[in-house]
C-alpha cells in the first residue's frame, strides 16, 4: 500500500515539473493558454489521486468495477466543458493540461518505475 502512495507522489511531482516547463515555454506567447494548462493539470492531478484511491480499494477488497472510474471521466467532462466557455485557446491549454498525465508517464516512466517490484 505504501508503494502505491510513493509512486503516486512521484507521478504528481512529474506532472508538476511538466506543467512548469510548459508554463515557462508558453507564457511569453499566450497567457490564456497558460491558465488553461494550469486548469487542465489540476483536473489531471485530481483524477490521478482518485485513480490511486480506486487502486487501493481494489487491492483491499478485490472489486472488479468501481464507481471512481465513472467519477473520473465525469470530472474530465466537467473540466473540458467549462474550459470551452472561456474560448479556444483556454480549451486547448486545458486539453494539454489533462494530457500531461499521459506525457509525464512517457517522459518520466523510468524514474517512476524505479525500485518497484516487477
Amino acid at each position: 500500500m505504501k508503494e502505491i502512495t510513493r509512486v503516486a507522489i512521484k507521478e504528481t511531482v512529474a506532472l508538476m515539473i511538466l506543467a512548469l516547463v510548459e508554463l515557462v515555454l508558453f507564457f511569453p506567447f499566450m497567457n490564456e493558454d497558460v491558465l488553461g494548462i494550469l486548469y487542465g493539470t489540476a483536473f489531471s492531478i485530481t483524477g490521478w489521486w482518485l485513480m490511486v484511491k480506486d487502486v487501493k480499494v481494489l487491492e483491499k477488497r478485490g472489486a472488479l468495477f468501481r464507481f471512481g472510474f465513472l467519477l473520473r471521466y465525469f470530472l474530465y467532462a466537467i473540466g473540458l466543458g467549462t474550459a470551452m466557455i472561456y474560448g479556444k485557446v483556454f480549451f486547448f491549454g486545458a486539453v494539454l493540461g489533462l494530457l500531461n498525465l499521459k506525457f509525464s508517464l512517457f517522459i518520466f516512466g523510468r524514474w517512476l518505475s524505479e525500485n518497484t517490484a516487477h
